[in-house]
């Protein structure tokens, strides 16, 4: 069954674009269950996973939220050098989803969700053999995922779950991403049909400084990605 808290997040404050309130549209729908969200940098694309999670939760507290990232890294150290546990080491990688949190929410609101131990964090890397039910999923920086590891992950989703699968082609870290394959595999009516979505930003729609539109359009028209 589902409930609804009293304190309720007051995610109304947040004022979308026209772009961002068609794709929320479809990303909280109930049919829906995975969606590919690309586009450059500064686009929204967490924001939009992340204040959609929280929209579905609001309408289902009995929904857990899931964070995933890839552990794929540009620099020339990865994980396993550095020192303590695994919540040592992963910690720094939530870094875009607190972000959106403080955000979105106030602080008794955080803790509201704290509370309900309503929001998770993992690795990518540790889910093969898992079943989400229950489960709104973001997994970010999915550009740095691989075929195979896109497919674990879409694989993974079960009774009453959303995934949404954010990925920027132009800032993979891997040399064998599957974001671009996976967005064009899925990029059609048939797939729309069960409830899979490609939803595309492009660098007009960037919501940081501006100076990011003009960087990401000088990079495309460059070599740089040849």
């Amino acid at each position: 069954m589902s409930y609804k808290y009293k304190n309720s997040l007051l995610l109304g404050h947040i004022e979308l674009t026209e772009k961002q309130s068609i794709f929320h549209k479809i990303m909280r729908n109930p049919e829906t269950r995975v969606v590919f969200i690309s586009g450059p940098a500064g686009t929204a694309k967490t924001f939009l996973s992340v204040y959609s999670a929280l929209y579905k939760h609001n309408k289902d507290n009995l929904l857990k939220i899931l964070y995933l990232r890839s552990l794929a890294e540009s620099a020339d150290k990865g994980m396993g050098f550095l020192k303590g546990s695994m919540d040592d080491k992963f910690n720094p990688y939530i870094g875009p989803l607190e972000d959106k949190l403080d955000e979105l929410l106030n602080a008794h609101e955080k803790h509201q969700l704290q509370q309900r131990n309503a929001i998770d964090a993992a690795p990518i890397n540790f889910i093969r053999g898992a079943t989400w039910r229950n489960k709104v999923v973001i997994v970010d920086e999915a550009q740095n995922m691989t075929v195979k590891e896109l497919t674990t992950v879409i694989t993974r989703i079960s009774a009453n779950s959303t995934l949404y699968i954010c990925g920027d082609t132009m800032q993979s870290d891997i040399n064998a991403t599957g974001f671009q394959k996976f967005c064009k595999v899925f990029d059609d009516e048939e797939s729309k049909s069960y409830g899979i979505h490609h939803l595309h930003f492009t660098k007009d729609d960037v919501m940081r400084d501006k100076i990011i539109t003009y960087l990401v359009d000088k990079i495309e028209k460059s070599d740089l990605n040849k």
